[in-house]
């Protein structure tokens, strides 16, 4: 291992692991919109494989911000966070879900340049469709409680 890369090494970690609980944060968010049936239905489309896939959206309200640059840039400690919950299901009553946050959900489609096509497709169309809504009214205060 190079100098360089032993200087890298740690910042890379470092920035993995606040993926990591970012993803984490967004999906414990997921999970208290879906249980308080807080997601809008905002696109549906049937793949090839019949696999059923719905898009909603729900607003995480006032939770902190954990990126430093956008701390520094919006002089806020917390956003309104809008999370997507990506919903497919195949027959006979298989379920897969996924949640991201907004930018992540945007940045799918480039992740999978050069394979699944059809799946590339599909979030494009999502994410033409994303409502523009920052805050609809019936979502609650602080972290949905």
């Amino acid at each position: 291992m190079t100098r360089r890369e032993l200087k890298i090494t740690p910042y890379n970690q470092g920035f993995l692991a606040k993926e990591a609980e970012q993803k984490a944060e967004d999906l414990g968010y997921a999970i208290e919109l879906l249980l308080k049936d807080k997601f809008k239905l905002f696109h549906t489309a049937i793949t090839s494989d019949k696999g059923v896939h719905e898009f909603l959206m729900g607003i995480a309200r006032n939770v902190p911000i954990n990126d430093i640059s956008r701390l520094v840039r919006g002089g806020s400690q917390t956003e309104n966070r809008r999370i997507i919950l990506w919903k497919t299901t195949f027959e006979p009553h298989e379920l897969i879900g996924s949640a991201y946050h907004e930018i992540e959900f945007r940045s799918l489609p480039a992740k999978l340049d050069g394979q699944a096509p059809e799946l590339k497709e599909l979030l494009q169309k999502a994410i033409q469709k994303l409502p523009t809504e920052t805050l609809p009214s019936d979502v609650p205060g602080s972290r949905l409680i």
